[in-house]
């Protein structure tokens, strides 16, 4: 008895098995032919078939004796769709078979009796269909038969096996030519360079672009096609990106085309092996609009549409008069709120704004028309345009939304008549198109936007008119079927006026229905948006610029900053030196002015880089354990000297009632306050600077503690309070001169407490004195995490290697190290560093980042690289004087644990060297 479900539980996969094979339509022709006659010979029957179930039906193929010309049959009642989960199935009389009296074989020509057949069985296991095997007499299968007709199902499914993936050849060379023939018709110019960058291959962009065959320019310099002026910019640009590591490149740059003419093109450029794979398009025109930014933004706040520009929280950050004009909301009303909040009321469908802030939140553009309020609560339609701005992170940064009053196309049905006579005296386009969407009446204005006469434009439907290669048809499209099922819409699309000049056009159609339900006519509001369009890609384009020029300058910053950072390294290191060797004294009074110089140059390169970091985002917190009191007892100390120089009396008023220790950041606290207590000491001449810290508040966990530095001195005007905290600014000029210093000082200082979230407060009188305040709360640290934190660090007998190709670096670090009982070897590049580290066993590398041959980088990679666990654990500390950011990341995949700066501070070397050796 056969199982009265043919349904299985894999029946989804099973149709896509069989869909993939592309048996069921007039793809299989007569492949199988000589298999089906081949299996009535083998069963010594009349007749024989190919049948595949689908999900309906039942569909031969292949057949052989059959005299019905039918080939598709209902599945219902079906043999086979039981048959094909059987390994053989066999009705020797189908009149005695009652599951089947109604299956359409035995009621056709051929009066089936028997019926035998085997299933066709895929490689993944999935049943096709059936082999079959039939006559109109009683007959039997025996064994052997059975068994070449099982044998003849496997040929079969190989058949259709070679013949799915002779389809998916085809369909993989049809794609391949497809590439070549989009790379090929790209508008932009696609090059392949050699190192030296001889030009090896490029496309037909050459030619449309700057007007040269391929062969004018294959085996060519692409030197000899720049503009001689941005040559020594580019070489250098690549050579400085390639000294970091960098691979890809993106630089605008001037080409000179074949009439001698300057155009301006957009490059990226990448480098593999020994190749230089390049693409740029032209934008000489969008350097053209640049320089036309503040005059289109001018002409944003003037257009008759409303402008609202929101942030990514839905607040509207600006608004332009004429949408004041239409909603009778001013910016002042509306700033920082949700604008659907506000032009909401008890009429408007609330699920439209809702969706839209949906789309928003999806990074979606939307169009939508929502019955609004205005400010006087006035009933009015809006038909709100929305395109969403992105950051270069991929979320949404802005959204501006172009907002038009549509009322009055909303009554377009009651008010045909009228409407009629404000069409033609409107600046706005109005078509009038017939139930069939054909035109029978335009206004004035429609024509002279668009170029054409009402005559040429009489029984034809706009979008086939204005439409050109450029034109969404798509769009145009979707509109029409639209219109064809009574809905409303309104698109905007590229098209071209008579004269052939493009021009972006807002189209809004109303369907006008008669009593009958029925399309009567169509009228559509034409209206020109190119300087819309134009500012939106402006502005998409001046943010894009805005980034490219944050990055320069982090780079710039950071380059120099290494290059400065390395000969430093030389001076103060050498100075400590020599001072250590017991100079004369006049000699030593000069070293110690040299040592003071180079800290203060190093002072203002690192007060240019703090600032650099925490406005990039890469400069975080360190939290240790730390005696605020010890602290503070330090920086009065070392101010000392400098009060006295000044004097004035610096003192410290110190809560007793402040916890012993807290966790901190020792480094940018004492930063903090150095930066005011310097301040307060420098402007400050026969006075009191005083520091003050006492606990504000007290929790189990937590302590607020409260810190004040206030002095006498030449104090702040009251309208330079802000000013103070700007970068690179004094509060007079003349400030810099008389008392020196960068002015970053309260910038960074100002930032810094941000991290501990935290603000500054000024009071402060001109010539009588300034006070700085500020709040830091602080997680409390017990006795037992202070001691295992704090423990004692002892290095005696730690074998080091220091791998460095400057032999000063390397007297300055061994003289620091060998006080600290370290035994130290020494290596002058990464070759010498790999074979000493196989020969001897280390417990931590110092490893230079810039060497002769392989870098710092590449070397550490091949000792991760090794067998052995002792080359993948052994502690490798890069030494650098590079502050890229993007450098932490190479650190870790070369596999470096850690890193230290250049110039070497040998409290941070030791804190280093306690966390991996202690």
């Amino acid at each position: 008895m056969i199982s009265p479900s043919p349904i299985s539980s894999t029946e989804e996969q099973r149709l896509a098995a069989l869909y993939s094979y592309d048996v069921l339509g007039e793809g299989l022709q007569n492949e199988l032919d000589n298999l089906v006659k081949l299996a009535a010979q083998i069963a010594s029957t009349k007749k024989a078939y190919i049948s595949f179930i689908d999900r309906n039906d039942i569909v031969f193929k292949a057949t052989y004796g059959l005299i019905t010309q039918q080939r598709i049959f209902n599945r219902a009642g079906s043999i086979c769709q039981y048959a094909m989960y059987k390994d053989v199935y066999v009705a020797p009389d189908l009149r005695l078979t009652e599951e089947f009296h109604d299956n359409a074989l035995k009621s056709s020509q051929d009066n089936i009796i028997f019926y035998a057949s085997v299933p066709l069985i895929d490689t993944d296991g999935y049943a096709l269909g059936c082999l079959c095997v039939v006559d109109d007499c009683v007959q039997n299968l025996t064994s052997l038969q059975i068994e070449a007709l099982q044998t003849l199902s496997l040929q079969i499914i190989t058949q259709l096996s070679l013949r799915r993936k002779n389809l998916q050849l085809e369909v993989q060379t049809k794609r391949s030519e497809e590439f070549i023939n989009v790379f090929e018709a790209s508008p932009e110019i696609h090059c392949i360079l050699n190192r030296d960058g001889d030009i090896l291959f490029t496309n037909q962009a050459a030619y449309s672009i700057l007007g040269y065959q391929i062969e004018e320019v294959l085996g060519k310099s692409m030197w000899s096609f720049c503009y001689k002026e941005d040559v020594l910019r580019i070489a250098t640009h690549i050579e400085n990106g390639l000294k970091n590591g960098q691979k890809q490149f993106s630089l605008d740059f001037r080409v000179v085309d074949k009439q001698k003419r300057v155009k301006w093109l957009s490059w990226s450029m990448a480098a593999k092996d020994d190749r230089w794979y390049s693409y740029g398009r032209d934008i000489t025109e969008k350097k053209r609009l640049d320089m036309e930014l503040t005059h289109l933004s001018f002409v944003a706040s003037k257009v008759n549409n409303g402008v609202v520009i929101s942030d990514d929280y839905n607040r509207v950050s600006w608004a332009n008069d004429a949408f004041t004009e239409i909603t009778g909301f001013t910016l002042q009303d509306i700033q920082g709120k949700p604008l659907g909040d506000l032009i909401r009321g008890p009429e408007t469908d609330w699920s439209v704004i809702e969706e839209a802030r949906k789309l928003t939140s999806e990074k979606k553009s939307f169009t939508v028309d929502v019955l609004a309020y205005k400010k006087d609560k006035t009933k009015i339609w809006l038909s709100i345009y929305s395109t969403i701005i992105l950051s270069a992170d991929g979320e949404v940064e802005t959204e501006i939304e172009i907002i038009i009053d549509i009322t009055a196309k909303k009554k377009a049905e009651q008010e045909l008549e009228v409407l009629s006579t404000v069409a033609r005296k409107t600046h706005t386009g109005v078509a009038i198109c017939d139930k069939n969407g054909e035109i029978t009446w335009v206004n004035e204005a429609l024509e002279q936007l668009i170029g054409y006469s009402a005559a040429e434009l009489s029984g034809k439907m706009l979008g086939d008119v204005l439409s050109n290669d450029e034109t969404d048809r798509q769009v145009v499209l979707q509109a029409r079927a639209a219109s064809e099922h009574k809905k409303s819409f309104s698109i905007e699309v590229l098209a071209q006026t008579k004269k052939g000049q493009p021009i972006w056009l807002e189209v809004a159609n109303t369907p006008i229905i008669n009593a009958k339900g029925q399309i009567e006519r169509y009228i559509e509001l034409i209206t020109d948006i190119t300087e819309r369009k134009q500012v939106e890609r402006d502005i998409i384009q001046a943010k894009e610029q805005a980034t490219q020029l944050s990055e320069a300058k982090e780079m710039f910053l950071s380059v120099m900053s290494h290059e400065i950072r390395t000969p430093l390294n030389a001076i103060i290191g050498m100075t400590n030196l020599l001072i250590e060797n017991d100079p004369k004294q006049s000699q030593k009074e000069d070293l110690n002015i040299l040592k003071f110089s180079g800290e203060n140059l190093l002072n203002i390169i690192n007060d240019v880089l703090d600032f650099t970091k925490i406005e990039t985002g890469n400069l975080h917190l360190e939290f240790l354990p730390v005696n605020l009191q010890l602290l503070c007892n330090d920086i009065i100390s070392s101010l000392k000297v400098n009060a006295t120089k000044q004097q004035n009396i610096l003192s410290l008023n110190f809560d007793e009632q402040i916890p012993t220790l807290v966790s901190a950041d020792k480094l940018r606290l004492y930063q903090v306050l150095m930066n005011l207590l310097g301040n307060a000491v420098k402007f400050t001449t026969n006075g009191r600077v005083e520091l003050t810290v006492k606990m504000q508040h007290e929790s189990t966990a937590k302590v607020d503690v409260y810190f004040e530095v206030k002095d006498n001195g030449i104090g702040i005007p009251l309208d330079k309070k802000d000013y103070i905290f700007e970068t690179f600014t004094q509060a007079r000029a003349d400030i810099s001169r008389k008392y020196g210093g960068t002015g970053l000082g309260l910038a960074i200082t100002k930032k810094l407490l941000k991290l501990y979230q935290s603000d500054i407060k000024v009071d402060s009188v001109e010539g009588k004195g300034a006070s700085f305040s500020f709040v830091i709360g602080f997680d409390k640290v017990t006795n037992v995490e202070a001691q295992e934190k704090l423990r004692p660090v002892v290095f005696d007998g730690k074998r080091v290697l220091i791998v460095d190709d400057n032999e000063i670096n390397i007297v300055i670090a061994m003289r620091i190290l060998i006080k600290w009982g370290f035994v130290l070897d020494f290596a002058a590049d990464g070759y010498e560093a790999i074979e000493k580290i196989t020969k001897n066993k280390y417990d931590l590398v110092f490893m230079d980042i810039k060497m002769p041959g392989i870098t710092g980088f590449e070397t550490t990679t091949i000792i991760r690289g090794m067998e052995e666990e002792y080359y993948r654990t052994l502690p490798i500390v890069a030494l650098t004087a590079s502050t890229l950011h993007n450098q932490e990341s190479k650190f870790k995949e070369s596999g470096m644990n850690g890193h230290i700066l250049k110039p070497f501070n040998p409290s941070e070397i030791k804190q280093v060297l306690a966390q991996f050796l202690v």
